[in-house]
């Protein structure tokens, strides 16, 4: 078993292994190579740098890559509000995949990462953290189930499960949607890839808001596919009333008419009534994601 340091020179021996651990997770999206080397090397989360230190490696055996690890100190942290802030002392496993047969390899991944975080004195240590995905996959950063075998081999290894979500899909082509009033609703710029939605009563009074982001964007893939609903919302004082249905319409209509054909989201485990909310809407279950600390 070879382990080697991947850089923004030889990540194409990388490239091919990447879209195969993406075959079986609904947030590996369809990514150009450069948008890939970017989000892996120079990504950025609104704006700021993720990592001030960041390795990566692979183990290789007969020009085979058979699992892969990245791990770094990131420049900012979400406080227990989630607030951002700069005073960090963490560190980061951002990646790591490996081949179901060979705990071996993710072991010796592994360690690599847990030596670095000693060397630098780092106590606090976050497995698959949410927001510092990787840009290219909507920043969705937790570990799908389908790799179940790799949250448990950090749990060997003293972590435990921090969150749980379930990802959502929604083939918004068979969704039938009757004609809206879309003069209730706002649509207004975050940034290049970010819009927002803000949903009017007849007066003029906020009843909702929401926030998309489009991933053609931060893929480099040019087809227009998918779009993820960052979050959704409606005022507690007007729910129940078909509100958040009519909203979520909303979306689907104009995100249809711009060409799109998936909606994707994800809620927490336990938050069942926006599960049934999205269900009741079309979106169909892909899966529970996780994240792991340790401290």
């Amino acid at each position: 078993m070879q382990i080697i340091e991947v850089n923004r020179n030889n990540a194409e021996i990388l490239f091919h292994y990447w879209n195969k651990i993406g075959e079986s997770i609904p947030y590996f999206y369809n990514t150009t190579y450069e948008s890939f080397v970017e989000s892996l090397f120079d990504d950025t989360f609104e704006g700021m740098t993720i990592f001030k230190y960041n390795k990566v490696f692979i183990s290789k055996e007969d020009d085979n890559v058979g699992g892969v690890i990245q791990y770094g100190i990131p420049t900012f942290h979400f406080t227990e509000v989630g607030k951002i802030t700069e005073n960090v002392n963490i560190g980061v496993i951002r990646n790591l995949y490996f081949d179901k047969s060979r705990n071996d390899i993710g072991q010796a991944l592994l360690d690599l990462s847990l030596e670095f975080f000693k060397e630098n004195n780092v106590e606090d240590i976050y497995a698959f953290y949410h927001a510092m995905g990787m840009s290219c996959n909507g920043n969705h950063g937790k570990l799908h189930e389908n790799y179940s075998y790799v949250g448990e081999l950090l749990c060997e290894n003293g972590f435990r499960i921090e969150h749980e979500n379930i990802y959502y899909v929604c083939d918004m082509s068979k969704k039938k949607i009757q004609q809206l009033d879309n003069s209730r609703v706002k649509v207004s710029d975050i940034d290049d890839n970010r819009q927002k939605f803000v949903l009017y009563d007849e007066n003029n009074i906020a009843l909702g808001s929401a926030e998309i982001r489009y991933i053609d964007k931060l893929t480099g893939n040019k087809e227009r596919n998918t779009i993820y609903l960052v979050w959704i919302g409606i005022d507690k004082k007007v729910k129940g009333k078909g509100l958040g249905t009519e909203f979520l319409n909303h979306i689907i209509d104009f995100c249809k008419g711009k060409g799109y054909r998936y909606l994707h989201t994800d809620t927490a485990i336990n938050n069942e009534t926006a599960q049934r909310f999205y269900i009741r809407n079309g979106f169909v279950n892909k899966g529970v994601t996780r994240s792991y600390f340790t401290k």
